[in-house]
């Protein structure tokens, strides 16, 4: 996810995850840009570890914003290098949300 928490279709990112959980899939959501606001939340992280969803923030993004100290720690931060290892060899699918 790239967009804010308060930006509309925030939530339906998470509905397509517990879409794909529901058919068995494991699921990560890397919070990338203004996503990572989201990851400051307690109750959105806590959403996240509660259905089973990997949680991830990048790094540098995070830094950016001033957030690293107040990422929850039910997420994991990743580097740039990370970023790739997880979408070329951890994860089998990608879904990109924009909206």
């Amino acid at each position: 996810m790239s967009k804010s928490p308060w930006v509309d279709g925030s939530e339906s990112a998470l509905k397509i995850a517990e879409r794909s959980l529901a058919r068995g899939e494991k699921v990560a959501v890397l919070h990338i840009q203004d996503a990572c606001i989201a990851t400051t939340i307690d109750d959105y992280c806590e959403k996240l570890a509660e259905r089973g969803i990997t949680g991830y923030a990048l790094k540098a993004d995070c830094e950016a914003r001033g957030l690293l100290d107040k990422v929850g720690r039910e997420i994991k931060i990743v580097d740039y290098k990370d970023w790739i290892r997880l979408v070329m060899k951890e994860r089998g699918a990608v879904v990109s949300w924009t909206s």
